[in-house]
């Protein structure tokens, strides 16, 4: 098998690119367009965006546990993806409604610095 190679050009592009798409959806959305239902979601569009930034947090978090589960045997990872498996409907409830009170409760200029500052 080919070593994948990284373009870390190509990736801090990308992530840049997605750092500012999302300060311009937090700085351009009127207190109307934040309160209103996202599509195909039960979130309002706040909530949905702090789900969002939610995730690049949990993401920068985990990185040292994936480094660290990358150099164990393959068995270690397979048991571990099982024991998340095995959790993921009170993980859903509670991503569901700590995106629901995270949305309403961290203010907009915050969202958009932890995103900065994430990113």
């Amino acid at each position: 098998m080919e070593a994948l190679t990284l373009d870390r050009a190509a990736v801090h592009e990308e992530m840049e690119q997605a750092r500012l798409t999302f300060s311009d959806l937090v700085s351009k959305a009127t207190p109307a367009d934040m309160r209103q239902r996202s599509t195909s979601t039960r979130w309002t569009n706040r909530q949905l965006l702090f789900h969002m930034l939610f995730g690049y947090l949990i993401v920068r978090t985990l990185m040292p546990l994936v480094h660290g589960f990358g150099h164990l045997p393959p068995e270690c990872s397979r048991r571990f993806a099982a024991t998340l498996n095995a959790g993921r409907r009170p993980f859903h409830l509670v991503n569901y409604l700590g995106s629901c009170g995270g949305g309403q409760v961290l203010p907009r200029a915050a969202m958009t610095a932890l995103m900065d500052r994430t990113v």
